[in-house]
């Protein structure tokens, strides 16, 4: 029995060498190729002297006989800027020598890049050949290609302690923090990029005024250029660096595009102004006000995992602004607007009465039945006003019909509405992550705004004219299409 068992497992062992060796004969017939994952590797803009990710190539032998390579090496050997690893192994200056793909089956080709400094504001594209010299004596490439840009570099607490004003060209990292002091202001120019490192914020005891334009908006997000997936940058999502506190006095923001943060600004004590902004995709409150005075117009407030604003006592104001509440990486989410005039500091109730919170022309939406919050637990001093008010928005919320003062010719979302929020807007691709939040030709709240503002307020974030006879459109952007009809 047990000499029975010998002999079948012998057999097996046989048979497998016999497999064994039919599969790995070789063939150098110049005919016999290489076949590429891709003819060309392309990396996303790397910023110079900072690593890229890792790009991969897949490498396939789809003859019946293995293919053996005698070298692969990069054309530009050790002065290129980009590095390989062929199937495991580095290739030391740019050259390996000595690998094999067996038949119909294929290799792992990783490459990273780290581009030189160029000292210069423009794009420099760098490019390089990674060849592959086959036993026949055949080569065959695979071209790379990669953007770079030239940034400064700030690594440390950076301190602004007197009247300073930022305008670059060329990306400013910021590895740390940067911290304004008391009594300080700092200016952004426009056209100027922040770029902050993971955790990095910024924290304003002075004054900030960020001066952007509508062609040359100033920039506040992350360092990373990569993707997370081949369809989704880190760029798009959030969490990828901190915020921005502030405190001091006269604060104004025109054309600021913040995004990809952990939370977005907190402001307590202060004043601020947001002016054609867009604070989007964070993964905490996206506006944050305690005790503040808010005046916001022509402003996109858009999916944060808390809440986009949460206002806490003071004042506000906000025309024309589109509070977009349709994060999708967590079914969590907060509110699009919470209002209360009260907050809890460890086992304390500390109260800050709201003065005004009034609200005209704006598009306050998102997914669920009721993306607005109000608490208010103690009365107000301010008993002449009306502590809160929507006038001609358009907004998901339950509503009563009698709160005439507070609720004045709003437009309500139907059940249709949303059932396919993407009908309201020209682009909602939850997928890559992409928004364009410009209503969409079938909107319901276009041609609607109450025109008194319009008259105020008479171009939109994007420059777009509401004052073209046909009546404005509600929240931040005017319907380009349904203008050029």
């Amino acid at each position: 029995m047990n000499r029975h068992r010998i002999l079948y497992t012998l057999g097996v062992v046989f048979a497998l060498l016999c497999s064994c060796t039919d599969y790995d004969t070789w063939t150098s017939d110049p005919r016999a190729h290489l076949t590429f994952g891709n003819d060309t590797i392309s990396f996303d803009t790397i910023l110079s002297t900072v690593s890229s990710s890792t790009q991969r190539l897949l490498v396939y032998n789809n003859n019946k006989e293995g293919l053996r390579i005698n070298e692969v090496r990069l054309k530009k050997a050790s002065a290129s800027p980009f590095r390989v690893n062929v199937d495991g192994e580095f290739l030391q200056g740019g050259t390996g020598y000595d690998f094999e793909v067996r038949g119909n089956d294929s290799i792992f080709v990783l490459l990273e890049a780290t581009l030189p400094e160029a000292n210069v504001d423009t794009i420099i594209t760098y490019s390089d050949s990674l060849c592959f010299l086959l036993e026949s004596g055949e080569m065959q490439y695979v071209t790379l290609l990669a953007d770079g840009q030239d940034a400064l570099h700030w690594r440390g607490v950076t301190v602004v302690d007197k009247d300073t004003t930022f305008k670059s060209k060329r990306p400013i990292i910021i590895y740390d923090s940067l911290y304004v002091s008391s009594g300080a202001t700092l200016q952004i120019e426009a056209g100027t990029n922040l770029y902050f490192h993971q955790h990095a914020s910024m924290c304003v005891d002075g004054t900030l005024k960020v001066n952007g334009t509508l062609e040359n908006p100033v920039v506040f997000r992350g360092d990373r250029m990569d993707n997370l997936f081949d369809y989704l940058p880190y760029d798009n999502t959030p969490q990828q660096w901190g915020g921005v506190y502030l405190y001091g006095h006269g604060h104004r923001f025109s054309y600021l595009d913040l995004h990809s943060s952990t939370f977005g600004i907190v402001a307590e004590d202060t004043d601020i102004e947001l002016a054609n902004c867009v604070i989007h995709n964070t993964g905490g409150n996206a506006l944050y006000v305690k005790n503040t005075r808010l005046n916001a117009h022509n402003t996109q407030i858009s999916n944060a995992f808390g809440n986009l604003v949460e206002m806490v006592g003071g004042e506000a104001e906000m025309v024309f602004c589109s509070l977009v509440q349709f994060y999708n990486y967590d079914a969590n989410r907060g509110w699009a607007l919470s209002l209360r005039d009260y907050d809890v500091e460890y086992s304390d109730t500390l109260f800050y009465d709201v003065a005004k919170a009034h609200f005209y022309n704006c598009v306050i939406t998102g997914y669920g039945d009721d993306v607005i919050s109000g608490s208010f637990i103690k009365e107000s001093k301010f008993q002449d006003s009306v502590r809160y008010c929507f006038e001609r928005c358009f907004l998901n919320t339950i509503y009563s019909d009698g709160d005439s003062a507070r609720f004045v010719r709003n437009i309500y979302e139907n059940a249709e509405d949303t059932m396919s929020y993407g009908r309201q807007f020209m682009e909602f691709d939850t997928y890559a992550r992409i928004y364009d939040f410009t209503p969409d030709t079938l909107a319901h709240f276009c041609d609607s705004a109450e025109a008194r503002w319009a008259v105020k307020y008479p171009l939109d974030r994007l420059g777009v004219s509401r004052l073209d006879g046909r009546g404005a459109d509600i929240g931040a952007y005017e319907n380009n299409q349904r203008l050029q009809k």
